[in-house]
């Protein structure tokens, strides 16, 4: 079998599929979810960043809790993009489907 007919075999069960369009959509709306908990992930951890008290009877020093809140922002920060970046990949077609049919039907009603 050539590339070719591999190619043209695939495109076909794929668009015979339309299943694997909505598993891919809500996959992306799962990760844009994600990518929106990391945001709380980071202004709570950006919240907190003066907060020097250690939980109670936790033998933790200032320093470890300062570096741990700042690992949480690099970390919660790196995680939202990737999430945001591969939601946007699966579901921001739709998305951006939404927002224009929108704006068409608001422009539609104005005039």
């Amino acid at each position: 079998m050539t590339y070719r007919t591999f190619r043209r075999r695939m495109s076909e069960a794929t668009a015979a599929h339309d299943w694997m369009e909505g598993v891919a959509f809500v996959l992306g709306l799962a990760f844009l979810a994600l990518a929106v908990l990391c945001v709380g992930g980071i202004v709570t951890a950006i919240a907190n960043v003066g907060d020097a008290e250690a939980p109670p009877g936790q033998p933790v020093t200032v320093g470890f809790l300062e570096v741990t809140r700042g690992f949480a922002i690099v970390l919660f920060a790196i995680f939202g993009f990737v999430a945001f970046g591969v939601g946007w990949f699966l579901a921001g077609d739709a998305v951006k489907g939404w927002f224009t049919r929108g704006g068409a039907r608001a422009k539609d009603r104005r005039s």
